[in-house]
């Protein structure tokens, strides 16, 4: 059976992902806070992988994102 994510917590990740990409300091502060939350839970790289390798239609620097992400977790 293959995995598939909650769409409500793909839609928090697809939401912090953007959010990251913002200049602004207080944003990219509650980003690391709530990417600190997130790499609590086991399921969080599985909603990363998903968005790098499923998410086609999501923008290129998102998608990347998700990646580099994934890649410091591991």
């Amino acid at each position: 059976m293959e995995w598939q994510p909650d769409e409500q917590g793909l839609q928090q990740v697809l939401l912090l992902l953007k959010d990251s990409q913002s200049p602004d300091t207080a944003t990219q502060r509650a980003v690391q806070e709530k990417l600190e939350q997130l790499n609590q839970f086991p399921d969080f790289n599985n909603y990363l992988i998903f968005v790098l390798t499923s998410l086609k239609s999501e923008d290129e620097p998102t998608r990347s994102l998700s990646g580099l992400i994934l890649k410091n977790n591991v």
